[in-house]
């Protein structure tokens, strides 16, 4: 029995004046729950079971939302209040929950991939070095390993190798609940602010001698702060682009050049546009030429790679005004 346990019951604290972060919309139209749980192909899983607050559901309705995304293929664990700890989180759900088995402890906020089962007890973590694409890795808890892959520790907050942890850990639950329980009573483990899942892991390596398994990821996108998700999002932007003058020689309808005989790309605007459709952004068209002057276009766009959402036909020849929202809902 195998069940992934997603402890969504923290306060957010890194995401001021919005719901919680896990409930944000993703610019794809994914909730970033969905995109999180879809990473770790929540489906092969025996069982999933989602922790979140009463707080969050009357305020938010996120055990509605939830419900509607992932229908029956979840579980969902309603506390009263906040916990201490995303240890205490997890330890609550495997004894509300009646979670037996290998359980699988995934964050909220992170995409993590990796070609592991996780059948055994293990921790997902990434190299780093001057390369990688990971801020503020002195927040991280890192991973001591040896060279067969066996871990011998795991340490919060203190850059003592280049291996950080990402916030998937498997272990037996019967282990999990009685390292928790006796790490939450001990003066010696207990931590001053609060007990974090890699102080029981921690505990259960050095303490019980349980062996636990370095499984490399194979991608990592962290969602962890604002900054974060403001980064994340600004990889999705929509762009909108008139036709003629921008991308194409300005020419009408009529004269002795119009747009049934001359087709005159604007190189520069279209090696920027190029970039822009290579990047993933959404590209949307504008233009007063009616659907029969626009084959060409499309033929050039296609054999230049440039993707694009929709080509707006028919425009009035004037000023085109787009309107949005600003929302705090969604930063």
């Amino acid at each position: 029995m195998r069940t992934l346990i997603v402890p969504a019951a923290g306060k957010s604290s890194r995401f001021p004046n919005v719901r919680p972060k896990w409930l944000l919309t993703h610019p794809t139209g994914d909730l970033m729950i969905k995109k999180v749980l879809d990473a770790s192909n929540y489906k092969e899983f025996d069982r999933v079971v989602i922790s979140i607050l009463r707080d969050h559901c009357n305020r938010h309705g996120a055990d509605t939302i939830l419900r509607q995304i992932f229908g029956s293929d979840i579980d969902i664990l309603i506390l009263e209040e906040p916990t201490s700890s995303s240890a205490e989180t997890v330890y609550l759900t495997i004894k509300n929950a009646g979670v037996t088995g290998q359980i699988i402890i995934k964050d909220s906020d992170c995409i993590v991939e990796s070609n592991s089962m996780y059948t055994k007890n293990s921790i997902v973590g990434m190299e780093i070095d001057s390369s990688s694409d990971v801020e503020k890795i002195q927040t991280k808890s890192f991973i001591v390993k040896n060279d067969d892959d066996i871990i011998l520790d795991i340490i919060e907050k203190e850059v003592v190798s280049n291996i950080i942890c990402l916030g998937v850990y498997s272990v037996s639950a019967a282990d999990f609940m009685a390292a928790f329980e006796e790490v939450r009573d001990s003066l010696t483990y207990k931590s001053s602010s609060e007990i974090y899942v890699s102080h029981i892991i921690s505990y259960l390596i050095l303490e019980k001698q349980k062996i636990f398994n370095y499984v490399k990821s194979t991608r990592f996108v962290d969602w962890g702060t604002a900054d974060d998700w403001a980064h994340e999002r600004s990889k999705f932007k929509t762009y909108v682009f008139d036709i003629d003058g921008v991308l194409l020689k300005n020419y009408g309808r009529y004269g002795t050049k119009n747009w049934s005989n001359t087709f005159e790309p604007i190189e520069d605007n279209i090696r920027t546009l190029k970039n822009i459709s290579d990047e993933g952004h959404q590209i949307i068209f504008m233009t007063s030429r009616p659907e029969e002057y626009l084959g060409q276009f499309k033929t050039y766009l296609q054999s230049k790679d440039i993707k694009y959402k929709e080509i707006i036909t028919g425009c009035f020849h004037g000023q085109r005004v787009i309107i949005n929202d600003f929302a705090n809902t969604n930063p």
